[in-house]
């Protein structure tokens, strides 16, 4: 008798079978938090990663975003069923897994490095993680000469399009 992964059937174990690519789309997050899942997510023609003309609707994966306050928000995702990938939309001007606007996570970190405190009414602690995550990120992308001037190298991530305070390397 032939299990749900046996090659007599001709699928693949779960684990290999997907990867997850962003599309990063202009939109308002208050729109989105109106409309929900009835927002008009425009699908995308043609598949990034392999070119194939088959995408279609995977439904909905829930995100925070501190635009939506604690309200969760409906993101819209699409499956490539030659490439196996999978498209998850998201708002541009967020790096992905951060919940801030990219413009107030600068604006945190260089009020805290030029004025050696935290922007009124930010939270600290999350400031904190970004300072951390930053310094790491410089003396990755940049070497150890950048660690004293962390300003620069900051700006020099940016420059770069790397999300400056993500956790992974």
């Amino acid at each position: 008798m032939a299990t749900p992964f046996s090659p007599e059937r001709g699928s693949a174990p779960r684990t290999s079978e997907a990867q997850v690519l962003i599309l990063f789309v202009d939109l308002c997050v208050k729109t989105l938090v109106g409309l929900g899942r009835k927002y008009p997510w425009q699908r995308p023609e043609r598949c990034p990663k392999c070119g194939g003309v088959r995408v279609w609707g995977h439904g909905f994966v829930p995100a925070y975003f501190d635009e939506a306050g604690s309200q969760c928000v409906f993101l819209k995702r699409y499956r490539c069923p030659q490439c196996r990938v999978v498209i998850r939309m998201r708002p541009s001007g967020y790096w992905r897994r951060i919940q801030a606007a990219v413009a107030a996570v600068v604006q945190c970190v260089l009020d805290r490095i030029e004025k050696g405190r935290w922007p009124p009414g930010s939270n600290a602690a999350r400031g904190r993680h970004w300072l951390r995550a930053l310094k790491r990120q410089v003396r990755t992308h940049l070497g150890m000469s950048y660690a004293e001037r962390i300003g620069e190298g900051f700006a020099e991530l940016l420059r770069r399009g790397v999300c400056a305070v993500s956790r992974a390397v």
